[in-house]
């Protein structure tokens, strides 16, 4: 029922991204009307990406390399000055250690490391500001905001206990030895449907032929709401120790988001 509901949801905000990117088609036509000009472009944007805690109870553990590609619509205002849009689909997500109680013998205490594989369309809004020609290359830089749409979750997962209770709110550390088994499941129902970013980024387009040139750009994206949703983990000190409040581990909510690194190689027309 969680996994239809989502779907419908998806079908429905994937229908709503085909709106607006056919209403930015029809600005950047119509712009032409009015003497503005316009270019657009297609690139591949392989990236870095990290999860960051901001609850600070789960430990990012490692980045990711991943892969993407963009299809880029500028709005030239002046020379010197345009509108970025178009519509990103990328990967991204990152791995994570967190503590949860063992749902089958609440004695325990597990580790869960997860290994995020997350993939988004984004629709980005970002203002351009653009050197005059020197030679045949353009500087620029720009920064803006991303809106997202999440259409794939998926996460390598391993679980495996790790603290005990010895007595009455008193826990020891616990190892059974061995290398925990990882699984790839569908975390669907843990990871929310939005993600709004800001990105910050610059690079260079180097004239080809007429009007066409090659665009090298180097951008940070960085999402600014909780990715996580309606995931709880234990509450833990500076020493990743778990915290206990009356003899029961302190239970909270997951907070957190991702962050990447992005080179985004294409070709203006």
């Amino acid at each position: 029922m969680r996994r239809l509901m989502r779907t419908n949801q998806i079908s429905t905000l994937s229908t709503l991204i085909l709106v607006v990117f056919s209403a930015s088609l029809s600005l950047l036509f119509s712009t032409e009307s009015t003497a503005q000009d316009f270019r657009m472009g297609l690139a591949i944007s392989p990236n870095v990406a990290w999860m960051v805690s901001t609850d600070y109870d789960h430990e990012p553990r490692g980045a990711r390399i991943n892969f993407g590609y963009e299809f880029i619509a500028d709005i030239l205002f002046t020379n010197n000055y345009a509108l970025g849009l178009g519509v990103h689909i990328f990967n991204t997500g990152g791995d994570v250690r967190y503590l949860v109680v063992d749902p089958e013998n609440d004695d325990y205490l597990m580790n869960v490391d997860r290994s995020y594989k997350l993939q988004y369309v984004e629709l980005p809004f970002t203002f351009k500001m653009r050197t005059k020609e020197m030679g045949y290359t353009t500087l620029y830089g720009k920064f803006g905001l991303g809106l997202g749409l999440n259409i794939k979750s998926e996460a390598d997962e391993a679980r495996y206990r790790s603290y005990q209770e010895v007595i009455n709110g008193e826990w020891s550390t616990y190892n059974v030895g061995g290398s925990p088994i990882r699984d790839r499941i569908e975390i669907d129902s843990d990871i929310r449907l939005f993600r709004a970013a800001m990105i910050i980024g610059g690079g260079l387009e180097r004239t080809l032929s007429g009007t066409t040139a090659l665009t090298v750009g180097l951008n940070y994206n960085a999402a600014f709401t909780n990715t996580h949703k309606n995931m709880s983990l234990v509450k833990v000190d500076s020493a990743q120790s778990p915290v206990v409040v009356s003899n029961e581990p302190s239970i909270g909510d997951m907070r957190g988001h991702d962050s990447f690194l992005e080179l985004s190689v294409g070709i203006l027309f």
